[in-house]
């Protein structure tokens, strides 16, 4: 190591801790200065020979403790992957490491101690890095051993190895390459870089988005939408750091748990720390309280809650159970067919006992018959296709609404069925109540005659004529009447 102020001598045979040179005889790793005066090796860690213009090595040692080091010939990973661990040379007054050793390389073998060590393979090397964090950032990068798989964590105050975690954590080295999320699970000793993925499945996904400039970001999914609403930036550094709980459910595949938030089962409520360039999960006392509809303590009066159908944990996405919460001991559940609506971002569909969230469309046409619409700032409920009707106060009333098959949308959470039926199936036709933001199947209809009358007429909407309504003329002639036999609010038979 010619020109190197300092070095290291493996299998050394030293005397009084100055004259020193390579014996198979020696016992111990030596760190020597260019005045061939040598120190034992005592700290447990990752040491590299580096010549004095940093190119990369392959002289690698570990140093398990004293007298058990040996010296690694080949990297622990694939030669496509890289690997990092602490430079045990920089440890600081703190216990923590200024340095550390970035290597790639394939396979792995370990030379015992004592032995000769061949480091001649020239598809390993390492080189030192600097830890480059400054101000309030965080740094995470993967370190692969034999033994176990861990998070090496880097701030300002230097780096260490993060022991008995679970969570998902930003690669630096990535930059903005693939492999953008480091997954870790304590209970097997194990992490590994996740192929990017940019769809949200369900609440608890990590997902990469591609920003404008070409960077690369974390998102975690509290829903299984990519709005901007729905997906928080897992941002690198200790000022923006949020605690939130969620209720891990995958409406795409509801009995394979291995792709839920680090296994969950499906249904499990954890509370979530996301910042420091990590979405890990800590303790519940850091997260506010859910709403318990079955006391409901916790919840905010006059408010839906949509909630797992088994664990009874709030949920913002998938299938589930709705409940309406009137005050702060009363939740009643939802079992009505229809729109639960709060606004435009937040609209409930419930087919008897199973609800969903709901998105709103944009215009009335055939794809859009009983769905929500918003346009012009408003609100309302497309009847035929062609027809709909503003969702207002002053339109409270019963009305006639086209069936539906629309296909099935996991986007939304809907079934996985051929076709999406609402209110009745393509082709019939229902009754349905608006009242206020309440529009129901009305199942119950009894306007105590044998038969249904509609306003056909273009300024009729649909809605069903009552007792007592003028009916629509047209040269003194009623006109624009349809009239229909009906069972249970649904329509089975159109006389006229």
């Amino acid at each position: 190591m010619i020109g190197v102020k300092e070095y290291y001598l493996f299998n050394a045979k030293c005397n009084k801790g100055t004259d020193c040179s390579e014996d198979n005889s020696g016992k111990y790793l030596f760190k020597c200065s260019s005045s061939n005066s040598c120190t034992e090796i005592t700290e447990a860690g990752y040491y590299l020979n580096q010549n004095k213009l940093n190119d990369p090595s392959n002289e690698l040692f570990k140093c398990k403790s004293e007298g058990n080091c040996s010296l690694i010939t080949e990297s622990p990973i694939d030669s496509n992957e890289t690997t990092f661990y602490l430079d045990g040379a920089s440890k600081n007054t703190e216990n923590k490491y200024n340095e550390l050793i970035k290597c790639d390389g394939n396979n792995v073998n370990h030379q015992s101690r004592g032995s000769n060590g061949d480091s001649s393979n020239a598809e390993f090397k390492c080189k030192k890095i600097n830890n480059g964090v400054s101000n309030n950032s965080v740094d995470h990068y993967i370190s692969m051993e034999e033994e176990k798989d861990s998070i090496i964590t880097c701030t300002e105050q230097g780096c260490y190895v993060e022991e008995n975690i679970s969570g998902y954590f930003i690669n630096t080295n990535s930059g903005n390459s693939e492999g953008k999320i480091i997954v870790c699970e304590k209970e097997n000793e194990y992490c590994d870089i996740v192929e990017d993925d940019n769809i949200c499945f369900g609440a608890g996904d990590v997902i990469v988005k591609t920003e404008k400039d070409g960077s690369k970001k974390g998102y975690l999914c509290t829903s299984d939408s990519e709005d901007e609403k729905d997906i928080i930036e897992i941002q690198s550094n200790t000022e923006n750091i949020k605690y939130i709980s969620i209720t891990v459910n995958n409406p795409v595949d509801n009995e394979d748990d291995e792709d839920n938030f680090l296994g969950l089962s499906d249904g499990s409520k954890v509370c979530i720390k996301i910042g420091e360039g990590s979405v890990i999960p800590v303790d519940d006392k850091y997260c506010p309280k859910e709403c318990d509809i079955n006391t409901g303590s916790n919840c905010v009066e006059n408010s839906y809650y949509l909630v797992h159908e088994k664990t009874l944990n709030n949920i913002a996405t998938g299938s589930g159970l709705l409940y309406y919460c009137k005050t702060e001991k009363e939740c009643i559940q939802i079992t009505e067919t229809g729109y639960y609506i709060v606004d435009k971002d937040t609209i409930y569909f419930c087919s008897n006992t199973t609800c969903r969230k709901d998105d709103t469309v944009g215009v009335c046409d055939s794809n859009a018959i009983g769905r929500i619409v918003y346009k012009d700032n408003k609100l309302s409920i497309c009847l035929d296709g062609k027809i709909s009707v503003d969702i207002l106060k002053s339109n409270n009333g019963n009305y006639m609404v086209t069936g539906s098959g629309r296909k099935g949308n996991s986007d939304n959470g809907s079934s996985n069925s051929e076709e999406d039926t609402l209110f009745t199936s393509k082709g019939k036709f229902a009754i349905i109540s608006i009242k206020d933001q309440v529009i129901t199947l009305n199942s119950k209809y009894n306007n105590n005659v044998k038969y249904v009358y509609v306003n056909n007429s273009s300024s009729g909407n649909l809605k069903v004529i009552e007792k007592g309504d003028t009916c629509p003329m047209e040269d003194n002639k009623i006109t624009n009447v349809l009239e229909f036999e009906c069972n249970n609010g649904l329509f089975i038979e159109n006389i006229l």
